[in-house]
């Protein structure tokens, strides 16, 4: 079934300010400014009935996730915050952080695990820069349901064009979020500067596709017609770490990919993200996700 649509006015949540803006005029238009560069991709959704002994053990994964709650009762912990899950619940876990969860057996949860990557600019995620909460209250939202179950769908039944489809559902449940439940944001810090985004914008690019080359700082510095000096001074603003950092997460990300869903071997992978050495890839692997290669890849379930 499509989604419903909504004809009833706005409500005061859309209209209120999105934190932590004090001017709406100015969320607005940063909003406006970076919502125009969100992309989405990589998504899987599937709706799990849990089994009374289930239980998600402490974990990380490498990209970003919904876990919406249908029914039952449970927790979830996000580093080492406890929330409540039941009905309506979405939490939301952030890629490489440590989370885990578990239900009351009486009352085991059905939930939609939701993966996937949303970015701006090719490079900074949808959630580093609006600054999702642990969890959404989406009780009574019937819209963020549809699309959650709809998405489900899609990614289970692969119709043609399934792909392009659960993107652009996500796409809409993103934006939905965004309008609807704004006061939820909470960006870390000071909000990245547009201006800054731009600037970097084709080396983030070049980022993105070339991760895994053996790419100086320097060069990528050059791509944004900066000075190295001024590129790093620039990137630690708006994105809020260092080049070398950044390259070595979208390393790592890719990785975790690749583990979960292809059955290359570890060594095949280390080399598609760009480590020549098995043995050191595994060694950052696990230093980043708190796992090796090989259990990170026996991660089943939601």
């Amino acid at each position: 079934m499509p989604p419903t649509e909504n004809h009833t006015h706005p409500t005061s949540a859309t209209r209120k300010n999105y934190s932590p803006f004090a001017d709406p005029g100015a969320a607005r238009a940063w909003l406006e400014a970076v919502l125009d560069q969100l992309g989405v991709e990589r998504v899987t959704a599937l709706h799990h009935v849990c089994t009374s002994e289930w239980a998600m053990a402490p974990r990380r994964v490498g990209d970003d996730m919904f876990f919406y709650v249908t029914a039952g009762s449970g927790w979830a912990e996000i580093e080492g915050r406890r929330i409540a899950l039941a009905a309506g619940t979405c939490a939301h876990f952030r890629r490489g952080v440590p989370h885990a969860a578990g239900h009351d057996p009486r009352r085991p949860l059905r939930v939609v695990a939701l993966h996937y990557t949303a970015r701006l600019f090719d490079s900074l995620t949808a959630p580093q820069a609006l600054g999702f909460p642990d969890a959404f209250d989406l009780r009574g939202d019937r819209v963020a349901d549809t699309l959650f179950r709809e998405a489900c769908r899609e990614h289970v039944l692969r119709p043609p064009g399934h792909t392009r489809a659960v993107e652009a559902i996500v796409l809409r449940l993103l934006l939905h979020l965004v309008r609807t439940h704004g006061q939820a944001l909470a960006l870390p810090g000071q909000r990245p500067k547009v201006g800054d985004l731009g600037r970097l914008f084709p080396a983030l690019d070049a980022m993105q596709r070339r991760h895994a080359e053996p790419v100086t700082v320097a060069a990528y510095a050059r791509c944004a017609g900066l000075s190295e000096p001024q590129f790093r001074r620039v990137f630690g603003r708006a994105m809020g770490l260092s080049p070398v950092r950044h390259l070595a997460r979208l390393r790592m990300e890719r990785a975790c990919w690749l583990l979960r869903h292809t059955s290359r071997t570890i060594e095949a992978i280390a080399d598609d993200v760009g480590y020549a050495e098995p043995a050191f890839f595994a060694r950052l692997f696990r230093r980043e996700m708190k796992a090796s290669p090989g259990a990170y890849r026996l991660l089943r379930g939601p």
